[in-house]
Protein backbone atom coordinates (compact mmCIF):
# COMPACT_ATOMS: atom_id res chain seq x y z
CA UNK A 1 0.00 0.00 0.00
CA UNK A 2 1.24 3.49 -0.82
CA UNK A 3 1.57 5.59 2.37
CA UNK A 4 -1.05 8.26 1.97
CA UNK A 5 -1.29 11.77 3.36
CA UNK A 6 -4.54 13.33 2.21
CA UNK A 7 -4.37 17.07 1.70
CA UNK A 8 -8.08 17.63 1.12
CA UNK A 9 -7.58 20.63 -1.15
CA UNK A 10 -10.48 22.10 -3.03
CA UNK A 11 -10.18 22.27 -6.79
CA UNK A 12 -10.90 25.99 -6.33
CA UNK A 13 -8.92 28.32 -4.09
CA UNK A 14 -9.52 31.99 -3.31
CA UNK A 15 -13.26 31.40 -3.68
CA UNK A 16 -14.42 34.38 -1.64
CA UNK A 17 -12.22 36.77 -3.65
CA UNK A 18 -13.38 35.18 -6.88
CA UNK A 19 -17.00 35.61 -5.81
CA UNK A 20 -16.64 39.31 -5.04
CA UNK A 21 -14.94 39.91 -8.38
CA UNK A 22 -17.73 38.03 -10.17
CA UNK A 23 -20.50 40.05 -8.55
CA UNK A 24 -18.80 43.31 -9.53
CA UNK A 25 -19.09 42.35 -13.20
CA UNK A 26 -22.71 41.34 -13.27
CA UNK A 27 -24.46 44.69 -13.74
CA UNK A 28 -22.12 45.91 -16.48
CA UNK A 29 -22.27 42.60 -18.31
CA UNK A 30 -26.07 42.50 -18.14
CA UNK A 31 -26.33 45.77 -20.04
CA UNK A 32 -23.91 44.74 -22.78
CA UNK A 33 -25.51 41.30 -23.06
CA UNK A 34 -28.86 42.88 -23.99
CA UNK A 35 -27.27 44.69 -26.91
CA UNK A 36 -25.27 41.64 -27.93
CA UNK A 37 -28.36 39.42 -28.05
CA UNK A 38 -30.10 41.97 -30.28
CA UNK A 39 -27.19 41.80 -32.72
CA UNK A 40 -26.98 37.99 -32.88
CA UNK A 41 -28.23 36.24 -35.97
CA UNK A 42 -31.14 33.84 -35.60
CA UNK A 43 -30.41 30.44 -37.10
CA UNK A 44 -30.51 26.76 -36.23
CA UNK A 45 -27.55 25.79 -38.38
CA UNK A 46 -24.32 24.54 -36.93
CA UNK A 47 -21.33 26.82 -37.33
CA UNK A 48 -17.82 25.92 -38.46
CA UNK A 49 -14.49 27.63 -37.95
CA UNK A 50 -11.21 27.42 -39.86
CA UNK A 51 -8.47 28.66 -37.54
CA UNK A 52 -4.71 29.23 -37.69
CA UNK A 53 -2.74 29.82 -34.49
CA UNK A 54 0.76 31.30 -34.37
CA UNK A 55 2.91 31.79 -31.27
CA UNK A 56 4.31 35.30 -31.53
CA UNK A 57 6.28 35.33 -28.29
CA UNK A 58 6.88 33.21 -25.21
CA UNK A 59 7.96 36.12 -23.02
CA UNK A 60 5.65 37.91 -22.92
CA UNK A 61 3.29 35.08 -23.81
CA UNK A 62 1.39 36.12 -26.91
CA UNK A 63 -0.31 34.35 -29.81
CA UNK A 64 -2.00 35.42 -33.03
CA UNK A 65 -5.26 33.80 -34.14
CA UNK A 66 -6.79 34.26 -37.56
CA UNK A 67 -9.39 32.42 -39.57
CA UNK A 68 -12.86 32.31 -41.02
CA UNK A 69 -16.30 31.35 -39.76
CA UNK A 70 -18.97 29.74 -41.93
CA UNK A 71 -21.58 32.44 -41.39
CA UNK A 72 -21.22 36.20 -41.28
CA UNK A 73 -21.95 38.05 -38.04
CA UNK A 74 -22.15 41.58 -36.69
CA UNK A 75 -21.99 40.48 -33.06
CA UNK A 76 -18.63 39.04 -32.01
CA UNK A 77 -18.19 37.60 -28.55
CA UNK A 78 -15.39 35.90 -26.60
CA UNK A 79 -15.78 34.14 -23.27
CA UNK A 80 -15.08 36.50 -20.38
CA UNK A 81 -15.83 34.26 -17.37
CA UNK A 82 -15.27 30.56 -16.96
CA UNK A 83 -15.40 28.49 -13.76
CA UNK A 84 -14.68 31.57 -11.64
CA UNK A 85 -11.79 32.81 -13.81
CA UNK A 86 -12.65 36.32 -14.94
CA UNK A 87 -11.57 39.07 -17.32
CA UNK A 88 -10.71 36.52 -20.01
CA UNK A 89 -12.08 38.85 -22.66
CA UNK A 90 -9.48 41.47 -21.73
CA UNK A 91 -6.80 39.23 -23.21
CA UNK A 92 -8.14 39.81 -26.74
CA UNK A 93 -6.38 42.65 -28.57
CA UNK A 94 -6.21 44.14 -32.07
CA UNK A 95 -9.34 42.48 -33.42
CA UNK A 96 -9.79 43.13 -37.12
CA UNK A 97 -12.63 41.82 -39.30
CA UNK A 98 -13.38 41.48 -43.00
CA UNK A 99 -16.17 40.09 -45.12
CA UNK A 100 -16.16 37.05 -47.38
CA UNK A 101 -14.59 39.10 -50.18
CA UNK A 102 -11.76 40.34 -48.00
CA UNK A 103 -13.07 43.88 -47.56
CA UNK A 104 -12.30 45.36 -44.16
CA UNK A 105 -15.24 45.71 -41.73
CA UNK A 106 -15.12 48.33 -38.98
CA UNK A 107 -15.62 47.00 -35.46
CA UNK A 108 -15.99 48.60 -32.01
CA UNK A 109 -15.57 47.18 -28.52
CA UNK A 110 -18.66 47.18 -26.32
CA UNK A 111 -17.26 45.45 -23.23
CA UNK A 112 -14.58 42.90 -22.38
CA UNK A 113 -14.99 40.17 -24.99
CA UNK A 114 -17.95 41.86 -26.72
CA UNK A 115 -17.67 43.58 -30.12
CA UNK A 116 -20.02 45.08 -32.73
CA UNK A 117 -19.21 45.15 -36.46
CA UNK A 118 -20.87 47.67 -38.80
CA UNK A 119 -21.78 44.84 -41.17
CA UNK A 120 -21.61 41.05 -41.31
CA UNK A 121 -18.04 39.75 -41.20
CA UNK A 122 -16.66 36.24 -41.62
CA UNK A 123 -12.88 36.65 -41.47
CA UNK A 124 -11.05 37.58 -38.30
CA UNK A 125 -7.61 38.27 -36.90
CA UNK A 126 -6.56 39.16 -33.35
CA UNK A 127 -3.89 38.63 -30.73
CA UNK A 128 -4.25 37.04 -27.31
CA UNK A 129 -2.21 37.70 -24.18
CA UNK A 130 -1.46 34.21 -22.86
CA UNK A 131 0.13 34.95 -19.49
CA UNK A 132 -0.46 32.31 -16.81
CA UNK A 133 -3.44 33.14 -14.57
CA UNK A 134 -2.78 34.95 -11.30
CA UNK A 135 -4.62 32.28 -9.34
CA UNK A 136 -3.20 28.77 -9.49
CA UNK A 137 -6.76 27.50 -9.02
CA UNK A 138 -7.57 28.77 -12.54
CA UNK A 139 -4.64 27.08 -14.26
CA UNK A 140 -6.43 23.88 -15.32
CA UNK A 141 -9.46 25.79 -16.59
CA UNK A 142 -8.10 28.45 -18.94
CA UNK A 143 -5.46 28.90 -21.65
CA UNK A 144 -1.90 29.92 -20.77
CA UNK A 145 1.62 29.72 -22.12
CA UNK A 146 5.11 29.70 -20.58
CA UNK A 147 8.63 29.27 -21.98
CA UNK A 148 8.33 25.48 -21.53
CA UNK A 149 4.70 24.52 -22.25
CA UNK A 150 1.14 25.70 -22.46
CA UNK A 151 -2.55 24.88 -22.73
CA UNK A 152 -4.85 26.09 -25.49
CA UNK A 153 -8.49 25.76 -24.37
CA UNK A 154 -10.33 26.76 -27.53
CA UNK A 155 -13.44 27.67 -25.56
CA UNK A 156 -11.79 30.81 -24.19
CA UNK A 157 -9.68 31.62 -27.28
CA UNK A 158 -12.06 31.46 -30.24
CA UNK A 159 -15.18 33.53 -31.05
CA UNK A 160 -18.37 32.17 -29.56
CA UNK A 161 -21.15 31.01 -31.84
CA UNK A 162 -24.00 33.35 -32.74
CA UNK A 163 -26.10 30.50 -34.04
CA UNK A 164 -29.25 30.15 -31.97
CA UNK A 165 -29.93 26.51 -31.17
CA UNK A 166 -26.55 25.27 -32.42
CA UNK A 167 -25.40 22.44 -30.16
CA UNK A 168 -21.71 23.13 -30.76
CA UNK A 169 -19.14 24.66 -33.07
CA UNK A 170 -16.76 22.48 -35.01
CA UNK A 171 -13.82 23.31 -37.21
CA UNK A 172 -10.24 22.85 -38.28
CA UNK A 173 -7.40 24.19 -36.13
CA UNK A 174 -3.83 24.50 -37.34
CA UNK A 175 -0.75 25.54 -35.38
CA UNK A 176 1.27 27.32 -38.06
CA UNK A 177 4.16 28.52 -35.93
CA UNK A 178 5.60 26.64 -32.97
CA UNK A 179 8.95 27.04 -31.17
CA UNK A 180 11.63 24.57 -32.19
CA UNK A 181 11.19 21.04 -30.76
CA UNK A 182 7.68 21.81 -29.52
CA UNK A 183 4.91 19.32 -30.25
CA UNK A 184 1.13 19.22 -29.82
CA UNK A 185 -0.96 16.69 -27.89
CA UNK A 186 -4.75 16.59 -28.15
CA UNK A 187 -7.60 14.12 -28.37
CA UNK A 188 -8.82 15.84 -31.56
CA UNK A 189 -8.28 13.99 -34.84
CA UNK A 190 -5.05 14.91 -36.63
CA UNK A 191 -5.55 15.69 -40.33
CA UNK A 192 -1.88 16.43 -40.84
CA UNK A 193 1.08 17.57 -38.75
CA UNK A 194 -0.13 20.35 -36.41
CA UNK A 195 -3.55 20.39 -38.16
CA UNK A 196 -6.58 19.01 -36.33
CA UNK A 197 -10.27 18.37 -36.94
CA UNK A 198 -12.26 19.53 -33.89
CA UNK A 199 -15.78 18.19 -33.31
CA UNK A 200 -16.64 20.52 -30.43
CA UNK A 201 -14.61 23.71 -30.01
CA UNK A 202 -15.82 24.30 -26.47
CA UNK A 203 -14.41 20.95 -25.27
CA UNK A 204 -11.14 21.00 -27.20
CA UNK A 205 -7.87 21.00 -25.22
CA UNK A 206 -4.41 21.30 -26.80
CA UNK A 207 -1.26 20.74 -24.75
CA UNK A 208 1.93 21.97 -26.37
CA UNK A 209 5.54 22.26 -25.30
CA UNK A 210 8.97 20.72 -25.11
CA UNK A 211 9.46 17.05 -24.29
CA UNK A 212 5.79 16.11 -24.63
CA UNK A 213 5.65 12.36 -23.97
CA UNK A 214 2.75 10.04 -24.79
CA UNK A 215 1.76 6.49 -23.83
CA UNK A 216 -1.26 4.59 -25.16
CA UNK A 217 -3.12 1.65 -23.70
CA UNK A 218 -6.53 0.05 -24.11
CA UNK A 219 -9.04 -0.15 -21.26
CA UNK A 220 -11.83 -2.46 -22.36
CA UNK A 221 -13.15 -0.78 -25.53
CA UNK A 222 -11.65 2.63 -24.70
CA UNK A 223 -8.34 3.85 -26.12
CA UNK A 224 -6.55 5.66 -23.29
CA UNK A 225 -3.62 8.01 -23.78
CA UNK A 226 -1.39 9.46 -21.07
CA UNK A 227 0.49 12.68 -21.87
CA UNK A 228 3.03 14.53 -19.76
CA UNK A 229 6.15 16.69 -19.89
CA UNK A 230 8.83 17.80 -17.46
CA UNK A 231 10.64 15.87 -14.78
CA UNK A 232 8.83 14.03 -12.00
CA UNK A 233 9.91 11.83 -9.09
CA UNK A 234 8.01 8.95 -10.69
CA UNK A 235 8.19 7.41 -14.15
CA UNK A 236 5.60 7.90 -16.88
CA UNK A 237 4.80 4.20 -16.56
CA UNK A 238 4.05 4.62 -12.83
CA UNK A 239 1.30 7.16 -13.48
CA UNK A 240 -0.03 5.51 -16.63
CA UNK A 241 -0.33 2.19 -14.79
CA UNK A 242 -2.11 3.82 -11.84
CA UNK A 243 -4.52 5.61 -14.20
CA UNK A 244 -5.29 2.40 -16.10
CA UNK A 245 -6.03 0.53 -12.88
CA UNK A 246 -8.34 3.32 -11.76
CA UNK A 247 -10.12 3.37 -15.13
CA UNK A 248 -10.65 -0.39 -14.94
CA UNK A 249 -12.15 -0.02 -11.48
CA UNK A 250 -14.44 2.78 -12.64
CA UNK A 251 -15.53 0.72 -15.66
CA UNK A 252 -16.44 -2.06 -13.26
CA UNK A 253 -18.43 0.37 -11.11
CA UNK A 254 -20.43 1.69 -14.07
CA UNK A 255 -20.65 -1.56 -15.99
CA UNK A 256 -18.80 -0.30 -19.05
CA UNK A 257 -16.82 2.56 -20.55
CA UNK A 258 -18.45 5.84 -21.51
CA UNK A 259 -16.11 6.98 -24.29
CA UNK A 260 -14.16 5.43 -27.13
CA UNK A 261 -11.10 7.53 -26.46
CA UNK A 262 -9.81 9.50 -23.48
CA UNK A 263 -6.68 11.45 -22.65
CA UNK A 264 -5.00 12.30 -19.35
CA UNK A 265 -2.60 15.26 -19.39
CA UNK A 266 -0.34 15.64 -16.35
CA UNK A 267 1.65 18.87 -16.21
CA UNK A 268 3.36 21.12 -13.68
CA UNK A 269 1.69 24.37 -12.63
CA UNK A 270 2.82 27.45 -14.57
CA UNK A 271 4.13 28.90 -11.28
CA UNK A 272 6.01 27.24 -8.43
CA UNK A 273 3.60 25.68 -5.91
CA UNK A 274 3.77 23.36 -2.94
CA UNK A 275 4.20 19.64 -3.52
CA UNK A 276 0.72 18.87 -2.18
CA UNK A 277 -1.12 21.23 -4.58
CA UNK A 278 -3.27 19.95 -7.41
CA UNK A 279 -5.86 21.44 -9.73
CA UNK A 280 -7.85 19.65 -12.40
CA UNK A 281 -10.63 19.71 -14.93
CA UNK A 282 -12.22 17.05 -17.13
CA UNK A 283 -13.40 18.64 -20.36
CA UNK A 284 -15.06 16.32 -22.84
CA UNK A 285 -12.78 13.27 -23.06
CA UNK A 286 -9.68 15.10 -21.78
CA UNK A 287 -8.55 15.16 -18.14
CA UNK A 288 -6.16 18.01 -17.34
CA UNK A 289 -4.33 17.53 -14.03
CA UNK A 290 -1.78 20.03 -12.74
CA UNK A 291 0.31 18.93 -9.76
CA UNK A 292 3.03 20.22 -7.52
CA UNK A 293 6.32 18.34 -7.50
CA UNK A 294 7.55 16.20 -4.62
CA UNK A 295 11.13 14.87 -4.42
CA UNK A 296 9.76 11.58 -3.07
CA UNK A 297 8.36 9.07 -5.55
CA UNK A 298 6.18 7.42 -2.93
CA UNK A 299 4.75 10.70 -1.65
CA UNK A 300 4.19 12.03 -5.17
CA UNK A 301 2.27 8.96 -6.30
CA UNK A 302 0.22 8.96 -3.11
CA UNK A 303 -0.69 12.59 -3.69
CA UNK A 304 -1.77 11.86 -7.27
CA UNK A 305 -3.97 8.87 -6.46
CA UNK A 306 -6.94 10.78 -5.05
CA UNK A 307 -7.29 13.51 -7.74
CA UNK A 308 -6.74 10.88 -10.43
CA UNK A 309 -9.53 8.70 -9.08
CA UNK A 310 -11.84 11.70 -8.83
CA UNK A 311 -11.13 13.31 -12.21
CA UNK A 312 -11.14 10.09 -14.23
CA UNK A 313 -14.58 9.40 -12.78
CA UNK A 314 -15.81 12.50 -14.65
CA UNK A 315 -15.29 10.72 -17.96
CA UNK A 316 -18.45 8.83 -16.97
CA UNK A 317 -20.26 11.46 -14.94
CA UNK A 318 -21.11 14.09 -15.95
CA UNK A 319 -19.31 13.83 -19.32
CA UNK A 320 -20.61 10.43 -20.36
CA UNK A 321 -24.28 10.92 -19.44
CA UNK A 322 -27.10 12.79 -21.19
CA UNK A 323 -27.89 14.88 -18.10
CA UNK A 324 -28.00 18.66 -17.76
CA UNK A 325 -28.42 21.20 -14.99
CA UNK A 326 -26.69 22.07 -11.76
CA UNK A 327 -26.33 18.72 -10.03
CA UNK A 328 -22.74 19.46 -8.99
CA UNK A 329 -23.47 18.22 -5.45
CA UNK A 330 -23.59 14.73 -6.94
CA UNK A 331 -21.00 14.64 -9.71
CA UNK A 332 -18.51 16.54 -7.52
CA UNK A 333 -19.35 15.88 -3.86
CA UNK A 334 -20.59 12.28 -4.19
CA UNK A 335 -17.80 11.55 -6.67
CA UNK A 336 -15.14 12.77 -4.23
CA UNK A 337 -16.49 10.15 -1.87
CA UNK A 338 -16.57 7.48 -4.58
CA UNK A 339 -12.92 8.25 -5.40
CA UNK A 340 -12.03 7.33 -1.81
CA UNK A 341 -13.88 4.04 -2.11
CA UNK A 342 -12.01 3.29 -5.34
CA UNK A 343 -8.73 4.10 -3.58
CA UNK A 344 -9.46 1.52 -0.89
CA UNK A 345 -10.35 -1.16 -3.43
CA UNK A 346 -7.12 -0.50 -5.33
CA UNK A 347 -5.06 -0.57 -2.12
CA UNK A 348 -4.03 3.05 -2.60
CA UNK A 349 -5.76 4.13 0.62
CA UNK A 350 -6.31 2.53 3.99
CA UNK A 351 -9.55 2.42 5.96
CA UNK A 352 -8.15 5.08 8.29
CA UNK A 353 -7.28 7.29 5.27
CA UNK A 354 -10.94 7.00 4.34
CA UNK A 355 -12.08 8.05 7.81
CA UNK A 356 -9.52 10.87 7.92
CA UNK A 357 -10.84 12.27 4.65
CA UNK A 358 -14.36 12.33 6.06
CA UNK A 359 -13.04 14.07 9.19
CA UNK A 360 -11.47 16.80 7.07
CA UNK A 361 -14.66 17.18 5.04
CA UNK A 362 -16.64 17.56 8.27
CA UNK A 363 -14.30 20.25 9.58
CA UNK A 364 -14.48 22.11 6.26
CA UNK A 365 -18.28 21.91 6.31
CA UNK A 366 -18.44 23.25 9.88
CA UNK A 367 -16.20 26.18 8.94
CA UNK A 368 -18.81 27.64 6.55
CA UNK A 369 -20.99 30.44 7.92
CA UNK A 370 -24.72 29.84 7.37
CA UNK A 371 -23.82 26.41 6.04
CA UNK A 372 -27.35 25.08 6.40
CA UNK A 373 -29.35 28.03 5.11
CA UNK A 374 -30.08 26.15 1.89
CA UNK A 375 -30.10 22.67 0.40
CA UNK A 376 -27.37 20.97 -1.60
CA UNK A 377 -29.46 21.73 -4.68
CA UNK A 378 -29.26 25.42 -3.78
CA UNK A 379 -25.51 25.21 -3.13
CA UNK A 380 -24.92 23.78 -6.60
CA UNK A 381 -26.55 26.83 -8.18
CA UNK A 382 -23.95 29.01 -6.44
CA UNK A 383 -20.96 26.69 -6.74
CA UNK A 384 -18.60 29.25 -8.29
CA UNK A 385 -19.70 32.16 -6.11
CA UNK A 386 -20.55 31.36 -2.50
CA UNK A 387 -20.95 27.60 -2.00
CA UNK A 388 -17.96 25.63 -3.34
CA UNK A 389 -17.10 24.21 0.09
CA UNK A 390 -20.64 22.97 0.58
CA UNK A 391 -20.84 21.38 -2.88
CA UNK A 392 -17.66 19.41 -2.24
CA UNK A 393 -17.69 18.78 1.50
CA UNK A 394 -21.36 18.59 2.44
CA UNK A 395 -21.91 16.60 -0.74
CA UNK A 396 -19.12 14.23 0.28
CA UNK A 397 -20.56 13.81 3.78
CA UNK A 398 -24.02 13.15 2.36
CA UNK A 399 -22.54 10.43 0.13
CA UNK A 400 -20.75 8.91 3.15
CA UNK A 401 -23.98 8.73 5.15
CA UNK A 402 -26.02 7.53 2.15
CA UNK A 403 -23.63 4.66 1.48
CA UNK A 404 -23.55 3.59 5.13
CA UNK A 405 -27.34 3.83 5.44
CA UNK A 406 -28.05 1.95 2.21
CA UNK A 407 -25.61 -0.86 2.96
CA UNK A 408 -26.95 -1.27 6.49
CA UNK A 409 -30.54 -1.23 5.20
CA UNK A 410 -29.86 -3.88 2.54
CA UNK A 411 -27.35 -5.89 4.62
CA UNK A 412 -24.58 -5.04 2.17
CA UNK A 413 -26.48 -6.10 -0.95
CA UNK A 414 -26.76 -2.54 -2.33
CA UNK A 415 -24.34 0.38 -2.21
CA UNK A 416 -23.71 3.78 -3.78
CA UNK A 417 -22.01 1.96 -6.65
CA UNK A 418 -25.40 0.63 -7.69
CA UNK A 419 -26.60 4.21 -8.12
CA UNK A 420 -23.80 4.98 -10.57
CA UNK A 421 -24.38 1.75 -12.45
CA UNK A 422 -28.09 2.50 -12.84
CA UNK A 423 -27.48 6.09 -13.95
CA UNK A 424 -25.08 4.80 -16.59
CA UNK A 425 -27.60 2.23 -17.76
CA UNK A 426 -30.42 4.76 -18.03
CA UNK A 427 -28.68 7.85 -19.41
CA UNK A 428 -25.57 6.76 -21.28
CA UNK A 429 -27.25 6.59 -24.68
CA UNK A 430 -30.37 8.64 -23.99
CA UNK A 431 -31.60 10.45 -27.08
CA UNK A 432 -33.15 13.32 -25.11
CA UNK A 433 -31.18 15.01 -22.37
CA UNK A 434 -32.75 14.97 -18.91
CA UNK A 435 -32.52 17.16 -15.82
CA UNK A 436 -29.62 15.89 -13.73
CA UNK A 437 -31.12 16.64 -10.32
CA UNK A 438 -34.39 14.85 -11.09
CA UNK A 439 -32.61 11.87 -12.63
CA UNK A 440 -30.11 11.40 -9.80
CA UNK A 441 -32.67 11.84 -7.02
CA UNK A 442 -34.94 9.31 -8.69
CA UNK A 443 -32.17 6.70 -8.80
CA UNK A 444 -30.96 7.50 -5.27
CA UNK A 445 -34.49 6.94 -3.99
CA UNK A 446 -35.21 3.81 -6.02
CA UNK A 447 -32.00 2.01 -5.03
CA UNK A 448 -33.35 1.59 -1.50
CA UNK A 449 -35.85 3.08 0.92
CA UNK A 450 -33.96 6.38 0.91
CA UNK A 451 -36.58 9.10 0.25
CA UNK A 452 -36.47 10.38 3.81
CA UNK A 453 -32.67 10.54 3.64
CA UNK A 454 -32.48 12.44 0.33
CA UNK A 455 -35.21 14.85 1.43
CA UNK A 456 -33.34 15.65 4.64
CA UNK A 457 -29.77 15.93 3.41
CA UNK A 458 -30.11 16.88 -0.28
CA UNK A 459 -33.44 18.53 -1.02
CA UNK A 460 -33.79 20.37 2.29
CA UNK A 461 -31.51 22.58 4.36
CA UNK A 462 -30.76 19.75 6.76
CA UNK A 463 -27.77 20.09 9.07
CA UNK A 464 -25.31 17.22 9.37
CA UNK A 465 -24.72 16.20 12.98
CA UNK A 466 -21.98 13.74 12.15
CA UNK A 467 -21.35 12.28 15.64
CA UNK A 468 -25.04 11.33 15.94
CA UNK A 469 -25.35 10.24 12.31
CA UNK A 470 -22.46 7.75 12.34
CA UNK A 471 -22.96 6.27 15.82
CA UNK A 472 -25.42 3.58 14.59
CA UNK A 473 -22.69 2.27 12.28
CA UNK A 474 -20.09 1.72 15.00
CA UNK A 475 -18.17 4.92 14.29
CA UNK A 476 -17.49 7.92 16.48
CA UNK A 477 -16.14 11.46 16.27
CA UNK A 478 -13.53 11.65 19.00
CA UNK A 479 -13.93 14.54 21.42
CA UNK A 480 -11.22 17.12 21.99
CA UNK A 481 -8.55 18.60 19.76
CA UNK A 482 -8.66 21.31 17.15
CA UNK A 483 -9.62 18.92 14.36
CA UNK A 484 -12.23 16.20 14.21
CA UNK A 485 -11.12 12.58 14.18
CA UNK A 486 -13.37 9.71 13.18
CA UNK A 487 -12.58 6.25 14.51
CA UNK A 488 -14.22 2.90 15.14
CA UNK A 489 -16.06 2.88 18.46
CA UNK A 490 -14.52 0.91 21.33
CA UNK A 491 -17.63 -1.25 21.56
CA UNK A 492 -19.16 -2.48 18.31
CA UNK A 493 -21.66 -5.19 17.52
CA UNK A 494 -21.03 -8.04 15.13
CA UNK A 495 -23.41 -6.49 12.59
CA UNK A 496 -21.55 -3.17 12.79
CA UNK A 497 -18.21 -4.85 12.27
CA UNK A 498 -19.59 -6.80 9.30
CA UNK A 499 -20.79 -3.53 7.78
CA UNK A 500 -17.49 -1.72 8.32
CA UNK A 501 -15.58 -4.59 6.73
CA UNK A 502 -17.33 -3.73 3.46
CA UNK A 503 -15.63 -0.34 3.68
CA UNK A 504 -12.14 -1.75 4.27
CA UNK A 505 -12.14 -2.23 8.03
CA UNK A 506 -9.89 -5.02 9.31
CA UNK A 507 -9.66 -5.75 13.03
CA UNK A 508 -6.20 -7.28 12.63
CA UNK A 509 -4.67 -4.05 11.41
CA UNK A 510 -6.90 -1.62 13.26
CA UNK A 511 -6.84 -1.60 17.07
CA UNK A 512 -8.74 0.87 19.23
CA UNK A 513 -6.64 2.49 21.92
CA UNK A 514 -8.66 4.87 24.09
CA UNK A 515 -10.09 7.50 21.76
CA UNK A 516 -7.36 7.10 19.16
CA UNK A 517 -6.35 4.50 16.66
CA UNK A 518 -3.24 2.81 15.45
CA UNK A 519 -2.67 0.60 12.42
Amino acid sequence: MIPFRLHFKQKRNNDELQASRLKAHRFRLALTTILFVMLCAVSSRAEDLNVRISIISLSPARVKIEGERSSGARAWSFRNIYAGAMNLGERIESLSLSDANGASVAVRKLAPGEYEAVSAATRFSYEVKMDAPDFDSDASHVSWLTKMRGFFMLGDLLPLSNEKGAAKMSGVVQFVSLPEKWTVATSARAEAESRFDVDDVDKAVFFIGQDVRRRQQRVRSMEFEFVTSGEWAFSDEDVASMAVNILKDHAETFGGVALNHSMLILAPFPHAVGADNWNAETRGNTVTLLAGKSPSKTAALAQLSFPLAHELFHLWIPNGLALDGNYDWFYEGFTLYQALRAGIRLNLLSFQDYLNAMSKAYDAYKSVTNRDKGSLLDASLERWTVSPVLVYNKGMLAAFLYDLTLQKQTKGKRSLEDVYKELFRLYRNSEARKDGNAAVLSVLNSTGDMKEFTHRYIESAGAIDLPAAIAPFGLQVDAGGVRSHISVAASTSGAQRDLLRKFGYNEKTYAVVGHGTKR
